[in-house]
């Protein structure tokens, strides 16, 4: 972020850039509604650093996710999984599940930077990743313009699930995004698991932005 030769020890960001970082250390939860149940399905939310248009949180992401770092991502994962998952009494996800992309967007960008982020978690927090277990059915334009209402009506059956690939439906999944704005995207993903027998999820993402 400072341009910065990095020291050996180093790795994506020099020890000072760290340490400016905007924090969120968040710990919430994402209220799923059900069809045909009277009761939500709460989702553990955790968030690590604050996300905004004027930030060098959004530097990072965007070469994460429009310059191929790939590297980056890796290292960011590994940075949160070392913050977050010391947090007490909050069980760690058996299964890393990078929230997915379109085929269309996967070939244009030819990588998915949530399955990076989940590489990096996966090294240091252990488990492993199951990145075909949801399947992006739509493609769409980013969503970064759209308002609330646009972005949920964009995702509101966009991922199906392929619960073949997982047999056991108690396993504990983590979730695996960029960044949370109004958590349309990971609320979709979270229902078409429930309709597959899957409940038993938290979400994990390197950024929130609107959320707080």
């Amino acid at each position: 972020m400072c341009n910065a030769e990095l020291l050996p020890q180093e790795s994506a960001l020099c020890t000072a850039c760290k340490g400016l970082l905007p924090f969120a250390w968040l710990n919430d939860y994402l209220q799923i509604p059900c069809e045909g149940q009277s009761q939500s399905l709460n989702i553990q939310l955790r968030s690590w650093l604050i996300f905004s248009e004027q930030n060098a949180v959004r530097t990072l992401i965007h070469r994460i996710k429009y310059k191929s770092d790939r590297s980056l991502a890796v290292d960011l994962g590994k940075a949160m999984g070392q913050d977050l998952g010391s947090f007490p009494g909050i069980s760690i996800p058996q299964v890393w599940l990078p929230v997915p992309i379109h085929p269309k967007r996967l070939r244009m960008r030819g990588y998915n930077q949530s399955e990076d982020l989940a590489i990096g978690l996966q090294s240091i927090l252990g488990g492993r990743i199951q990145p075909k277990l949801l399947k992006r059915t739509n493609f769409s334009q980013s969503q970064t313009k759209n308002s609330k209402n646009a972005r949920s009506s964009n995702v509101a059956h966009a991922f199906s699930c392929q619960p073949t690939l997982m047999p056991n439906t108690n396993t504990l999944i983590g979730l695996v995004d960029d960044v949370i704005t109004t958590g349309s995207t990971l609320k979709a993903c979270c229902s078409a698991l429930h309709s597959a027998g899957f409940s038993n999820i938290q979400a994990w993402t390197l950024g929130c932005s609107g959320w707080l």
